[in-house]
C-alpha cells in the first residue's frame, strides 16, 4: 500500500512543525508550504492525497487556495477530488450560515477551529483518506 501524502500549508512555522511531527509519527508522507501561493504550487506539482490548509495567511488566503485546488483538479497528474481540511482561528460555529457560505465557496471537506485537538485532526484525516475504514496509514 502506498503511504498517503499530506500537504500542510500554514504561515506559522510552529503549527506546521507540530502537525508534521504528528503525521510523520502516524506514517504519512508530509509536504509543507509556508503560504498560500507555495501551497497552491505544491498541490499542483506534488499531487498530495489530502491538504491541511490554514485560512488566514498573507497573500493568498486559504479560502482562495482551496477554491483554486478544486478548480484545477482535472489537470492534476491523477485527476480526482482531494480532501481539504481548513484550519482557522476565526470560529464561525456560532454563525452557521456564514460557515456554510465559506464551505460552499471553497468546497472543503471540513473546517476545524484553532486551537484544535491533534488527535481529532488525525481522526478526521483517517476518515477522509479511508472513509470506509477510518484507519491510519501503514507505518514504514
Amino acid at each position: 500500500m502506498q503511504v498517503p501524502k499530506i500537504l500542510v500549508v500554514d504561515d506559522e512555522p510552529d503549527m506546521v512543525e507540530a502537525i508534521e511531527v504528528c503525521l510523520v509519527h502516524e506514517g504519512y508522507e508530509v509536504l509543507t508550504a509556508q503560504n498560500g501561493l507555495e501551497g497552491l504550487e505544491a498541490a499542483q506539482s506534488q499531487d498530495p492525497d489530502l491538504v491541511v490548509l490554514d485560512v488566514m495567511m498573507p497573500g493568498e488566503n486559504g479560502y482562495r487556495v482551496a477554491r483554486s485546488i478544486r478548480e484545477n483538479e482535472e489537470s492534476r497528474p491523477r485527476p480526482r477530488r482531494v480532501p481539504i481540511i481548513l484550519l482557522t482561528a476565526r470560529d464561525l460555529s456560532s454563525d452557521p450560515e456564514r460557515e456554510q457560505m465559506f464551505m460552499d465557496f471553497t468546497q472543503a471537506d471540513l473546517m476545524m477551529y484553532k486551537p484544535f485537538d491533534m488527535d481529532e485532526l488525525l481522526t478526521r484525516i483517517r476518515e477522509l483518506l479511508e472513509p470506509e475504514k477510518g484507519v491510519s496509514a501503514e507505518r514504514p
